[in-house]
């Protein structure tokens, strides 16, 4: 008799503690998802929690970093052509 109240308070603690932990990631989960990737001015917020993030969220961070480096290239060739330009044109 003792035993077994024992043994279901044990296993009602630990269900509590399952239940926690789950509501604990499901919270963060969806704290995270509200936070939208394109509103992260700087590439280091891109990373922050990178650990925690799942491989379908990493790749998304990723392939957003690709575009902000490609399009910063693309602003960079655009202004030396500009000013190459200039110099040939000037003489």
């Amino acid at each position: 008799m003792m035993i077994n109240s024992i043994l279901s308070l044990v296993l009602a603690c630990c269900g509590l503690f399952v239940a926690g932990v789950c509501l604990g990631s499901w919270m963060r989960r969806s704290r995270d998802a509200k936070t939208d990737m394109e509103d992260v001015t700087d590439d280091v917020g891109l990373f922050r929690g990178w650990d925690g993030l799942s491989a379908v969220e990493r790749r998304q961070r990723l392939s957003l970093y690709q575009r902000r480096v490609c399009a910063r290239i693309a602003e960079q060739e655009r202004e030396w052509l500009r000013v190459r330009l200039r110099a040939i044109a000037n003489g």
